[in-house]
């Protein structure tokens, strides 16, 4: 990569971070699209981290509980939209939330 579209963490220690909770997902989840070990050809020392999808993160998981300053899109499946709620307002973070529905319903309660 030689042109990054997306700029590198502020520090070491956050890109550090970013790849420790990419792991941990790793370990108790499903990484669909993993960003560790991004290189940029201008910039190899830099603190890059590509994007990231994880998949079937459940609370309790360190890549869930802890805050992500990165490109990295957390995926927490609900049966139900009490239940997803109920996520969402357990989390202290709540930096960003989305939900995905075919109902208009739901998506205007949310």
């Amino acid at each position: 990569m030689d042109n990054p579209d997306i700029a590198p963490l502020n520090t070491r220690a956050a890109k550090e971070k970013a790849e420790r909770l990419i792991a941990d997902g790793a370990k108790h989840a499903t990484v669909l699209l993993d960003g560790r070990g991004v290189k940029v050809a201008k910039y190899p020392n830099g603190n890059f981290v590509g994007p990231t999808i994880i998949d079937n993160v459940k609370p309790g998981m360190a890549c869930y509980d802890e805050e992500i300053f990165g490109p990295v899109m957390v995926i927490v499946r609900v049966d139900t939209f009490e239940e997803g709620l109920a996520i969402v307002n357990n989390n202290q973070w709540g930096n960003g939330t989305s939900i995905f529905t075919s109902n208009g319903h739901t998506a205007r309660k949310f």
